[in-house]
C-alpha cells in the first residue's frame, strides 16, 4: 500500500474548528479533490497538511480511496 494524505478543511486557515480527514490516496491534488468533493463544504478551504504513512493507514483498516475523519468518529468513506 502506498502512504496516504493528510487533508484539512475549514472556513480559512487557521479556522479552530477545521476538520482533519486522513485519505488512503498518494497525490495530494487527487486526496484533496476527493475531499472537497465529498465531505466539504463548498465554500471550505481545503488543503494537504502532508503524508501520511501506509502503517497508519493499514492501522486504520483503510483501503485505496477510502478516508476517514482524523477526529475519531469512525466511519470509512470509498470512491464510488
Amino acid at each position: 500500500m502506498e502512504d496516504g494524505r493528510l487533508i484539512r478543511a475549514g472556513k480559512y486557515r487557521g479556522d479552530a474548528k477545521a476538520v482533519a480527514y486522513i485519505v488512503a490516496i498518494s497525490n495530494s491534488s487527487k486526496a484533496v479533490d476527493l475531499i472537497r468533493e465529498k465531505a466539504a463544504d463548498p465554500a471550505d478551504d481545503v488543503q494537504d497538511l502532508g503524508r501520511v504513512s501506509a502503517a497508519l493507514l493499514m492501522a486504520l483498516e483503510l483501503l485505496p480511496g477510502e478516508f476517514i475523519r482524523a477526529d475519531g468518529q469512525r466511519r470509512a468513506l470509498r470512491v464510488p
